[in-house]
């Protein structure tokens, strides 16, 4: 599965110090095309990469809104599942 990320994605994913060694390999991997860039993941790769991913989605208590780094890590998801439904 082709995975389409922004920068900014690229960036939070390179950052995270919890990114297992099999998917820092495959970001590591990511090629830019056009606009964004393209992250390859198999199946098994794509669950774990959206458990990893889940782990950094918390709303601040104080406010009930996602935070700068957790909107990143939730786009990242909803990166995820747009391209299951491809």
């Amino acid at each position: 599965m082709q995975v389409r990320l922004t920068n900014a994605m690229v960036e939070a994913l390179n950052a995270a110090p919890d990114l297992p060694e099999n998917l820092r390999k495959r970001v590591s991997e990511i090629a830019a095309q056009g606009d964004g860039f393209h992250l390859a993941l198999d199946e098994d790769e794509t669950m774990a990469m959206t458990e990893m991913c889940q782990w950094y989605i918390r709303k601040d208590p104080a406010t009930g809104k996602l935070g700068p780094k957790a909107e990143v890590f939730d786009a990242i998801v909803r990166s995820i599942y747009a391209a299951e439904d491809q």
